[in-house]
């Protein structure tokens, strides 16, 4: 598989799945009883997509704390 289909297949699989959560959001068993479950779905809803979208954010954030402690590790060396 070539890299940009690889790609294009993430980002079609994060698109489906953000459909599939906002079907899910327009049911309306889910506000029912004080939206008790339409907190819980959300608190799901949160985490699934943290973990979906970790090969975005992860390499990003590391490059971010590698560039920090350098710079800090340079004005100590001061």
């Amino acid at each position: 598989m070539e890299s940009q289909q690889i790609i294009n297949e993430y980002i079609e699989f994060l698109w489906n799945m953000f459909k599939y959560d906002m079907d899910v959001f327009s049911k309306g068993w889910l506000y029912y009883w004080l939206l008790i479950p339409a907190m819980f779905y959300f608190v799901f809803y949160i985490l699934k997509w943290i973990v979906l979208t970790c090969p975005i954010w992860m390499p990003i954030s590391i490059i971010v704390k590698t560039l920090a402690n350098f710079k800090s590790d340079k004005k100590s060396d001061k």
